[in-house]
């Protein structure tokens, strides 16, 4: 049986072909925040509370999948929007996760923390990924065995790399979601710097060297992270499960596990535990 053309494309070729696609994407979505936004409410995915989608999220969406199958017409798709319709298939061990617009709530309200995701599982280990800052244009890639890049439009494509863990650490929470065991945590690190930010972006700050800590024990979905954990993974970091196990992907349900993404893998001795 002929495998899947992405199958034979290198990572390399495959971050280059998606790129426009995403630049395609984030342009789609600052136009849309131009005319004017009619946000609505959805249902949440696997029974999380409602949350707002657009016309935007919806069309990005679209587009970016389009890209993939012009890529891979046999490839396994996995994207938020689908997935609110009941559109969820068997992801097995390739597929692709799109988050289209990760922090809708954001960019409703007039914010500027807001996202474009596409990341490639393979057997359960996030392998690529792109993630676009519409707002500003930067893009930041990865891919495992390649490394990871950020560029904007006023800045060349350049490598970037994560950092060894600075004292105090500089830990990046989310914005609109910090729940108390995460605060708890952060509190029991001692000295540190937070920061809150929102969506994916928070990963790409530790694959950048700008941050070095962002602890999750709230709920996320596997497309809210996989484009900005492999991104991570590519710059020499690592997202953690409980238990110190790498974070996994391909469940069911799509729905992480508490996550503890790192900068500094050898960092975990000096930090306190990260527990279920």
């Amino acid at each position: 049986m002929t495998p899947p053309l992405a199958q034979t494309l290198a990572h390399a070729e495959l971050l280059e072909r998606l790129t426009p696609a995403m630049h395609a994407a984030g342009d789609l979505i600052e136009r849309h925040r131009a005319d004017g936004i009619a946000a609505r409410d959805k249902a949440g995915a696997n029974g999380a509370p409602s949350s707002p989608v657009t016309d935007a999220d919806e069309a990005a969406e679209a587009l970016l999948a389009a890209a993939i199958r012009a890529i891979d017409p046999q490839a396994v798709i996995v994207g938020e929007e689908a997935a609110a319709e009941d559109d969820r298939p068997e992801a097995g061990g390739r597929f692709w996760l799109i988050d289209p617009l990760d922090g809708t709530r954001d960019y409703v309200d007039g914010g500027t923390d807001y996202s474009v995701n596409i990341g490639l599982v393979e057997d359960g280990v996030p392998t690529l990924g792109l993630v676009l800052h519409p707002p500003s244009g930067t893009l930041w890639t990865g891919a495992t065995g390649l490394g990871a890049w950020k560029e904007a439009p006023a800045t060349p494509r350049h490598p970037i790399r994560s950092r060894p863990l600075a004292s105090p650490p500089l830990v990046v929470t989310s914005r609109s979601h910090l729940d108390p065991r995460t605060k708890a945590w952060v509190e029991a690190l001692g000295p540190n710097e937070c920061r809150p930010s929102g969506s994916s972006l928070k990963f790409c700050l530790l694959a950048e060297g700008s941050a070095d800590i962002y602890p999750r024990y709230g709920q996320t979905s596997e497309w809210d992270t996989a484009a900005a954990d492999a991104i991570l993974r590519a710059a020499g970091g690592l997202t953690l499960a409980p238990g110190q196990t790498p974070l996994a992907y391909g469940k069911p349900d799509h729905l992480n596990t508490p996550f503890l993404a790192l900068a500094d893998p050898t960092a975990t001795e000096r930090l306190p535990p990260f527990a279920e």
